[in-house]
């Protein structure tokens, strides 16, 4: 086999003109065979990301036991305590319809969220979550993952030379950017032990960057004077949360044991946790509403001083929906989760693969165009080598030795051509997804295949030629010029 594969590279460096157009033609197949598979497989994986985020997979918790009007249930806009129904703005004792329309949207947007409708069910303070809490619900089964938050406004040292004097601190936890879809645009996320140290870092977004550091180019690096310590910039990410990008108060994101020094306290205002799957919501909710009640010590028949709720619990009274409507998605989140969002994934789903069918079926096309060269030159080359192919067989070669040597030679095209492919998809994958920001993917397997399928591809394009030089008459072969 040595000796072969000595041969098949022998051969190849005396049509070095052909070689090369083959071995171009075969690495443009596999190239086009990565590309396809990473571009394939990243869309799945954001698909898969998109259905976990839109899905109705997280449960939202916190304390106290606040309804919408929206959803409760006598159906009636909920007045007490002289608080206005939903979507209603108070300012100064009026309604929004007395609201000066000229003012901010932004001032109008905070007044609305600071008179949101609460119907409290019970009279007792709730009772705060904290860091044990959170461990004990997170050995719920169903549980993917679970995350704390908290927010609250700090105040800057004394002499800062940012634009604004208070910023609006949200402390997340390690588990936050998966849960929540951050996407990193430049710098880094807070590693594990800063935010177990409770280190002075941060991150921001692309507008809270620009509105305290406008003439700079990067954030990243910059400080921000708070409780007498530099906090450091260390990234800017993109996130859809609202917060974000308010030009109220500015919103910066600290590791929650940061959050909690500067604002003074342990407990979170929220706790988002990521179940396993879409079926699995309502149980794993059902069972983190049993957990907290045992550890808040509520008995039976008492209220419960906090609130649990699934995306489906919440996703229409916030938007404006008639109250019966969000009623009857409450009533039945179980089967809204199990049968809407199922449907909407796996349609989801369906479109990924073939987006990927479609491309694989281009990839095909591009290593069959290389197949058809290695084919090519195997063909020119029993031709020209036939009085070679004669004399071997007639030294006392066997026709199965004279089909391997040239098989070798066909396959050895094929799998130099395969690595130099791997080569440009891999470097195609990178510019594809830095220059035009498209998710792609590379895994191990996928390259041992774009490989595997070169291999077979010169295997089965090199068998005719090699065949036919196997069954050449020796002595035909030596009289041929």
């Amino acid at each position: 086999m040595l000796t072969n594969l000595r041969m098949a590279l022998k051969a190849l460096t005396q049509n070095k003109l052909q070689a090369i157009l083959t071995l171009l033609g075969m690495s443009v197949g596999v190239a086009m065979v990565v590309i396809v598979s990473g571009l394939g497989l990243g869309a799945q994986q954001r698909i898969e990301s998109q259905i976990e985020s839109a899905g109705p997979t997280r449960i939202t918790i916190k304390p106290g036991n606040f309804t919408p009007s929206a959803i409760d249930s006598s159906g009636q806009q909920d007045s007490g305590g002289g608080e206005q129904g939903e979507g209603s703005v108070v300012a100064n004792g009026d309604t929004s319809a007395n609201v000066d329309m000229s003012q901010s949207a932004a001032i109008v947007d905070a007044r609305r969220r600071s008179t949101a409708p609460k119907k409290t069910e019970f009279k007792t303070p709730p009772t705060p979550i904290d860091a044990a809490q959170v461990a004990a619900l997170s050995k719920i089964a169903g549980v993917k993952s679970i995350a704390g938050q908290m927010e609250g406004n700090a105040s800057l040292d004394a002499g800062s030379p940012l634009p604004t004097a208070i910023l609006r601190v949200s402390g997340f936890d390690a588990a936050w950017p998966d849960m929540t879809g951050w996407k990193l645009l430049e710098g880094r996320l807070p590693s594990a032990g800063e935010h177990e140290s409770g280190a002075p870092v941060m991150l921001v977004t692309p507008a809270i960057a620009k509105r305290l550091w406008p003439d700079d180019a990067s954030a990243v690096g910059k400080t921000v004077p708070m409780s007498g310590k530099p906090v450091k910039v260390v990234g800017v990410i993109g996130t859809s949360e609202k917060a974000g990008s308010s030009i109220v108060v500015p919103t910066v994101y600290l590791p929650n044991k940061l959050a909690g020094a500067l604002l003074g306290r342990t407990s979170y205002d929220t706790v988002t946790i990521r179940t396993q799957s879409i079926g699995v919501t309502t149980q794993v909710n059902k069972a983190v509403t049993e957990e907290l009640r045992k550890l808040h010590g509520l008995g039976e028949g008492w209220a419960n001083d906090f609130r649990a709720e699934t995306q489906s619990n919440g996703a229409l009274p916030g938007m404006g929906s008639d109250p019966r409507l969000a009623r009857a998605v409450h009533s039945n989140s179980a089967g809204f989760e199990q049968t809407s969002w199922e449907e909407m994934a796996k349609s989801l789903r369906q479109a990924g693969r073939t987006f990927s069918y479609l491309l694989g079926g281009a990839a095909a096309v591009s290593l069959l165009v290389g197949g058809i060269g290695v084919m090519n030159i195997m063909l020119v080359s029993v031709a020209a080598r036939t009085r070679e192919i004669g004399l071997r067989m007639a030294l006392g070669a066997r026709t199965q030795d004279v089909m391997v040597q040239f098989l070798v030679e066909a396959v050895t095209l094929a799998a130099l051509g395969g690595l130099i492919g791997i080569a440009l998809g891999s470097i195609g994958l990178y510019v594809t997804e830095h220059g035009f920001h498209t998710a792609t993917a590379v895994s191990p397997i996928m390259m041992f295949v774009a490989v595997a399928m070169a291999a077979i591809t010169g295997i089965a394009f090199g068998f005719g030629p090699a065949r036919r030089a196997s069954l050449l008459d020796p002595v035909i072969a030596l009289k041929s010029e």
